[in-house]
This record gives structure tokens, sequence and C-alpha cells, in this order.
């Protein structure tokens, strides 16, 4: 449940950014689409046109216009990527910051209560950034092949920033985050199987959702 609250929640700050810049768009299991139909088409009709003008960089008929249009999405495309990643990252934070404030009520040896499971579950939002950055390297690992996918890189990329700056930098803070709900909030008790549950549930989770259930339910 934790996978696809995580997941829609953060796609959905895609939407909600593509809809109050006045597009389009579609909440799907795993993505966001956001479009403006007469715009889009009349890019498309005016690159067929002047293709050969446009990767010269010479003049032609409505290149005013179309440069307008190219630098609108190309700054509203950086917003609405911006929306998921910002989402996810404000709810993790809003979390960790009420852990830190109810903090006294995590006392040592006593199991967490509903809701303060409810406050560790919200700052657990930072995982995705730490399991971004250990797919990103680990898929490294294995193909040589640096990724040029995902909402960091391609912010990164549109901020002239190292490619790789983001990903890193929100993942290293996502990892420092789980390391302080773990070894600060939870119990030793509760702690080991918080963690095999995790890792368990998570990868369930991701499996059920974004391969099986997901592209039913939500295509």
């Amino acid at each position: 449940m934790a996978t696809v609250i995580g997941t829609l929640s953060h796609e959905f700050g895609h939407y909600i950014v593509a809809k109050s810049l006045g597009y389009k768009a579609n909440l799907h299991y795993a993505s966001a689409h956001w479009y403006d139909p007469g715009s889009f088409d009349s890019i498309d009709a005016i690159t067929s046109k002047y293709r050969k003008q446009i990767e010269e960089g010479s003049s032609f008929p409505g290149k005013e216009k179309y440069d307008r249009l190219i630098l609108k999405y190309s700054n509203d495309g950086l917003l609405i990527t911006i929306g998921g990643p910002l989402q996810t990252l404000l709810t993790g934070t809003i979390g960790l910051m009420l852990l830190f404030v109810w903090k006294n009520s995590f006392r040592s040896g006593q199991n967490l209560t509903p809701q303060q499971w409810t406050l560790v579950f919200i700052t657990l939002f930072w995982l995705r950034q730490a399991a971004n950055l250990i797919v990103w390297l680990g898929s490294y690992l294995l193909t040589k092949e640096l990724s040029y996918k995902g909402d960091e890189i391609k912010t990164a990329l549109k901020l002239s920033l190292p490619f790789w700056s983001l990903i890193i930098v929100t993942g290293l803070i996502g990892i420092f985050v789980l390391l302080i709900v773990v070894f600060k909030f939870i119990p030793k008790t509760q702690r080991q199987t918080f963690i095999l549950s995790g890792i368990v549930g998570g990868t369930a989770g991701y499996i059920l959702w974004l391969y099986l259930l997901g592209p039913v339910l939500l295509p």
C-alpha cells in the first residue's frame, strides 16, 4: 500500500502542476502525461514545414512565434518535472519535522503507536530518493551505462547542472533520513522486523503495482 500511495502521490505532483499551468493532463499508474493539443499541433506543423531552417538556426516565417512556444514549453516542462520530486520531498520533510516535534513521545523500548507509525511512513517518502540512487548505481554496475532517465536527471540537465548532481545529493539525503528514522525513532525491539518487512513489502508492492495491478487499474 505504501508503494502505491508513494507512486501515485508523486505522479499527482506532476499532474497538479500541469493542470495549474493550464494543460490537459492524465494520471496513470506510474506516470502523468500533459499536453495542449492546439499548440502542440502548431509546433509540429511548423517543425515539419521548416525542419531544415530550424536545424540550421536560420530565419523562417513564424520563427518568433515558434521560439516563444518552444521556450514556454521548455520552462513549463521543467516546472512539471520538478512537481513530482517536490511533492515527495516536501511530504517526507514534513514527516521528519513532525517526528522531531514529538520525539519525546518515542520512548526507548516502547512499541510505536499507530499515530507514530504514520509519522514514520510519511517521513519515508524520502526513501524514494535513496531507492532511485541505489537502482541507478546498480544499473550502471550491471550495464556499464549511466541512465539519463528520471526526474532528477532531467531536472539537472534542464538547469545546466551535472546530470548526476540531483540524484546523488537527494539520494544521499534520503539514506541519511532513513538512518535517522531507523536508529533514532524505531525501537530496538521492532527494528529488525521493520527493516525486513520494509524490504519484502517494498519489493512486493513495487512488483504488484508497477507490473500487475497498476497497468490494469490505472493504465
